[in-house]
Formats: C-alpha cells, sequence, structure tokens
C-alpha cells in the first residue's frame, strides 16, 4: 500500500513574514557553512604539505519518528563518496576537510521488513575539524579524528524542501603508505545530525514530518587513496 498523507487543512505555525526570515537565515547559514572549508583551506595553504583522499564506502542508519503519528522514518543504507583534505599543522596534528554524499531514499517501515520509499534523498556533509595520528611506524598511521559543520538533506521531489541542520562528527582509521606521495586510508566515522524535537522538516505547504528526535546517527565506513604532495 503506497504511503501518502495529505496536509491541505494544517494551519501555518509561523506567521509569513517570520517564516520569510527563517528561510533567508537557514539559507545564508547553509552557504556559509559550505564555504567555511575553503576559508579554512585559504587560512592554511602555506602549510608544508597536504593530502588528497578521494573515497567511496558505505552509510548506514538514520531514524527518526514523527511525533503527530508515531510513524517511523528510515533513511536508507546506501554508498557512500567524497574527498577528504588534510593538512599538515604538526607531525601528529593536522587539519581536515571534509566533503561527502550519499545518494539513499527516505522509507518508513521496520529495517527488518520491506519498506516502504516516500522519496529519493541526498544526504551531504561539509565539515572541518582535525586529525591527531597516533604514534606509530612510518607506514602505518593509526589515527583518531573529529569534524563538525552541516548536514544536508535534498530531497529528490518536487516541492519539498532541502534542510541543513549543524552536525558533529568523530572517527578513527588507519593510513597506509607505500612509498612518500601515496598511500591508502580507511575510516569508521559516526555522525551525529542534530534535530530540534519541535521542529518541522521536509515541508511543501505543510509539513511531511514533525519530529520527536532530538537528532539521528549515521554510520559511514570507508576505503581511499591518499595523495599526498
Amino acid at each position: 500500500m503506497k504511503y501518502e498523507r495529505r496536509f491541505d487543512n494544517i494551519t501555518p505555525y509561523f506567521s509569513f513574514h517570520e517564516l520569510f526570515a527563517r528561510m533567508i537565515f537557514a539559507a545564508a547559514l547553509g552557504h556559509f557553512l559550505f564555504l567555511l572549508p575553503l576559508l579554512a583551506l585559504t587560512a592554511v595553504a602555506p602549510a608544508q604539505a597536504d593530502e588528497i583522499s578521494p573515497y567511496i564506502g558505505h552509510r548506514f542508519g538514520g531514524n527518526f519518528t514523527d511525533n503527530t503519528t508515531s510513524t517511523d522514518f528510515k533513511v536508507g543504507d546506501s554508498n557512500s563518496f567524497g574527498l577528504v583534505l588534510d593538512f599538515d599543522l604538526e607531525p601528529d596534528k593536522q587539519i581536515e576537510v571534509l566533503l561527502s554524499r550519499q545518494n539513499t531514499y527516505l522509507s518508513t517501515g521496520e529495517p527488518l521488513f520491506t519498506p516502504n520509499p516516500l522519496f529519493d534523498l541526498s544526504v551531504d556533509y561539509y565539515h572541518i575539524g582535525g586529525i591527531y595520528i597516533l604514534p606509530q611506524g612510518n607506514r602505518i598511521r593509526p589515527f583518531l579524528t573529529g569534524t563538525f559543520g552541516l548536514t544536508r538533506m535534498s530531497p529528490k521531489r518536487a516541492g519539498y524542501s532541502t534542510e541543513n541542520r549543524f552536525s558533529i562528527s568523530l572517527g578513527t582509521g588507519a593510513k597506509i603508505f607505500f612509498s612518500k606521495n601515496l598511500g591508502a586510508r580507511v575510516d569508521v566515522r559516526g555522525i551525529y545530525t542534530a534535530l530540534d524535537s519541535s521542529t518541522e522538516v521536509f515541508c511543501s505547504g505543510g509539513c511531511t514530518i514533525k519530529l520527536s528526535s532530538s537528532g539521528f546517527v549515521q554510520t559511514d565506513i570507508s576505503a581511499a587513496i591518499i595523495l599526498r604532495f
């Protein structure tokens, strides 16, 4: 049975002017956080060396509940891809910029049973933070990393709004160098996206989901090639 909800009779909670102001603020915040990693790159450009690591991975998790209907929603598990940029500060410390995307879908239903897809969804992370390399040999370098920034959730369905939310991540992994300029890295990263429990998301005249969650967590497992300059 196809999942469908109508919102023709919902009374808007905000006045038009307040809603317009919030939309302008959200758009400005999204653009600022998107530019933040670029500003950081400019600031650390004189660093002695950097690493560029294109990666592919698999991302899973991301559940929340509609507090009006008690319907459970799930972000589908799927592949992820992106780019990690590391800039040297000290021999064991680097500034890290994470740019990542997951093309997925939002569905209802329990994960163990057949889900009911509602619409396709892209989940992007634009993060900046740091990485600490643990003492180890020259070729194998385990590390801890932490970043913060923007989660951008974009429904691939006409009329539904894009959501920009604050998020943080913590992760661990290892870099393995085959030569001075070439290596690989593996990461396991947990990403928490903050959601106000009184907010509504994916609005289009009415709002698709009224949340009863303070946020959701995704886990990203990835592998990358390191190009060091």
